[in-house]
């Protein structure tokens, strides 16, 4: 059996990242692989992680600062010892300062190191290092793989996220209390921080809204603590709104499926995604999906066949878009049967079992 030591950049369900690792993790065969997930505080990735019997263990992660450089010394060492105690024969990194951090030791104990990049927007001071301290590199995208340049592109292998679709599509599951019978929901999943376009969504529901008093938006979202003011803008801007009765924004949810189950359909207007975990979520829950052609998402979505892309930013063609979708029922089944069916290209058992390979791989080639 072998040992590997994931580190995740966060303690928290921050985002998409967190759950593709909580899943990936959970899902490597545990006859093969020993797991130890390193994150830097207690919290709900933890408790998720327990709840899957995986062994966790709480290393810091200080933040990149010169004023934090006894911290940062500190946790390296801590780092060192609990992996001269466990052995690993992988260190797995979830995010840049992750794979710095795991980089760094690997370097120094000489294990190979495999990061997980999850942003296509490149860093050019991080970017050289991490590069050279990886061993492999992971890329959710083509689009994240265009981050790195042609020297390191021997390292990157595109593997898009898994989702499991099981869960996902459990019939016991039933909608959320605030959702009326009579409701066409236009749900939009995301963190409301700016680069999301919640303000793109609000536009385009102004502009559907008159043709139909049924519908409603529906953001789900935790608001994201470093843009307050961002959140402020958008409260004021629904408060504002003639339809602001019918516009509900209700924070971050222990479970997306009930909302999935109540959709008419999901609005991704997100401008530079590098994957867009929630469009196959949506897409495996027959949910059909309007997306801004952008970032890794074209890569999800095929455009008039499982699902719509739009121009970025384009608020009418989002709009006339959606209404398209919503009046025409011949056309919204032919776009679900096809976003099912797509949706089986991104389970999590695929997933697993590509990564599963690279990370046998990886210690195979060290070893030879």
């Amino acid at each position: 059996m072998k040992r590997l030591i994931a580190i995740s950049n966060h303690g928290q369900m921050v985002g998409g990242g967190e759950q593709s690792f909580l899943d990936l993790v959970s899902h490597l065969p545990p006859a093969l692989w020993e797991v130890l997930a390193a994150v830097p505080q207690e919290g709900e990735l933890a408790k998720h992680l327990r709840n899957r019997d995986i062994s966790v263990q709480v290393l810091a992660l200080p933040s990149l600062r010169p004023r934090h450089g006894l911290l940062i010394l500190k946790a390296l060492k801590d780092y060192v010892h609990t992996c001269r105690d466990i052995r690993p024969h992988l260190i797995y990194a979830n995010g840049s300062r992750a794979a710095l951090y795991g980089g760094i030791i690997g370097r120094v104990l000489k294990i190979p190191v495999i990061w997980h990049c999850r942003i296509a927007d490149p860093d050019i001071y991080l970017d050289p290092i991490l590069c050279r301290l990886s061993t492999k590199i992971i890329a959710n995208s083509q689009a994240t793989a265009r981050r790195f340049k042609p020297l390191f592109q021997h390292k990157v292998r595109t593997v898009y996220n898994g989702i499991d679709t099981g869960w996902l599509r459990d019939g016991a599951v039933k909608k959320p209390d605030l959702i009326q019978s009579d409701w066409k929901v236009i749900l939009v999943v995301a963190r409301v921080s700016k680069s999301k376009r919640h303000d793109l969504a609000l536009s385009a529901f102004e502009k559907v809204a008159p043709s139909d008093p049924e519908l409603h938006l529906v953001c789900v979202g935790a608001e994201d603590q470093l843009e307050p003011e961002w959140y402020n803008y958008l409260m004021n801007s629904t408060k504002q709104s003639q339809f602001s009765d019918r516009i509900h924004w209700v924070g971050q949810v222990a479970d997306i499926r009930p909302w999935y189950k109540s959709a008419s359909v999901l609005l991704f207007p997100a401008e530079k995604e590098a994957f867009g975990r929630v469009l196959v979520e949506a897409m495996a829950c027959g949910v059909p999906v309007v997306a801004t052609r952008s970032g890794g998402v074209s890569e999800i979505v095929t455009d008039n066949q499982d699902g719509f892309l739009v121009k970025p930013g384009d608020i009418n063609e989002i709009a006339a878009t959606m209404s398209a979708l919503l009046n025409d029922s011949l056309l919204r089944n032919q776009l679900i049967k096809s976003a099912i069916q797509r949706g089986e290209a991104f389970t999590v058992e695929l997933h697993a079992k590509e990564m599963h390979e690279i990370f046998e791989h990886t210690v195979k080639d060290r070893h030879n």
